[in-house]
């Protein structure tokens, strides 16, 4: 009897906590952003058909909407939509249009002035391999219509992710999975994952610039070229280009003389890879950059949709 009293009385303080940790805004945010998310393989990709709004750290909502498809919506693909010819865009959060609304994104700015159909392929952090991935199943689920132009917008935090996907083994997947999961619904797990993130640097650390980088022996470059591989074996892709970002400094300015840009352009060269760098635009502008993050802010995003659209008309 003791025991069942125990239990029972565990159990009201749980589902009490629960209950009032449901009130606390950033925990709630936190839900909502992973809850757009659902796996496909080992990778996190958007869910189908969701349509959420979150709060940013300086109070301002940004909107994610997906369609059956899993994509964010474009002005093109809100509806499932379907064409003979398109313009995809692939990478992580900067194609997917981390921290903005729908209508903010580089692919959605991209369909308001163009006259091909945009669509959106970005997924935030999934690395090189997962962005394969995620393109494979892109043209899994479309596959009567031809890519135009296959647009990556490059951002170096990939040679983080592809790491730590390298390196994790198949019980780290699964641990993930269930870590994942577990952070979708219960507010007491979200919130000992926000007291640790509150003790981490907001913005991200520079990265190390080591020997297997400089000599393009780091894993990202051979998962740059089963990707490029892929493309130009791929005869639904006509056109590919990779748009080097420049990442914020901690001083707030753009790292236009990053190692790893330098890096990454030479491997390009060598490797006929067709890419455009965009730090000028950036060291130019006012602010492209949400400061307390390091992504674009809304005047970024615009600047490179700006960018690639002088640059389709040249082709």
């Amino acid at each position: 009897m003791k025991l069942n009293k125990i239990i029972f009385i565990v159990l009201f303080l749980y589902l009490g906590i629960e209950f009032l940790l449901s009130f606390h805004l950033e925990i709630k945010n936190e839900k909502l952003y992973r809850n757009i998310h659902c796996f496909y393989k080992n990778f996190l990709f958007l869910c189908p058909n969701k349509e959420v709004q979150i709060l940013r750290k300086d109070k301002k909502f940004w909107k994610v909407s997906t369609n059956t498809f899993g994509e964010r919506i474009t002005r093109n693909t809100l509806k499932d939509q379907e064409y003979n010819k398109e313009i995809w865009f692939i990478g992580d959060s900067i194609s997917f249009g981390y921290l903005v609304n729908d209508e903010e994104s580089v692919p959605y700015l991209m369909g308001l002035k163009q006259t091909l159909p945009v669509r959106n392929l970005g997924v935030d952090s999934i690395g090189t391999i997962g962005i394969l991935e995620r393109l494979k199943k892109g043209i899994e689920d479309h596959p009567d219509l031809t890519i135009e132009h296959l647009i990556w917008i490059y951002n170096t935090s990939d040679f983080t992710d592809d790491v730590i996907y390298h390196k994790k083994k198949w019980f780290h997947h699964i641990g993930f999975k269930i870590h994942y999961t577990i952070s979708k619904y219960s507010n007491i797990y979200n919130l000992f994952l926000l007291l640790k993130k509150q003790g981490q640097n907001a913005l991200p650390e520079p990265q190390e610039i080591t020997e297997d980088i400089w000599n393009h022996t780091h894993i990202t470059f051979e998962n740059i070229k089963l990707l490029t591989n892929y493309i130009k074996n791929e005869p639904k892709i006509k056109n590919f280009l990779i748009v080097l970002y420049p990442g914020m400094k901690q001083n707030k300015k753009p790292d236009v003389d990053s190692p790893i840009l330098i890096s990454l352009e030479k491997f390009f060269k060598k490797h006929n890879i067709n890419f455009y760098k965009i730090s000028k635009e950036f060291e130019e502008a006012k602010s492209p950059y949400i400061e307390y993050d390091g992504h674009p802010s809304e005047e970024g995003y615009k600047i490179i949709t700006s960018i690639l659209i002088d640059y389709l008309k040249l082709l």
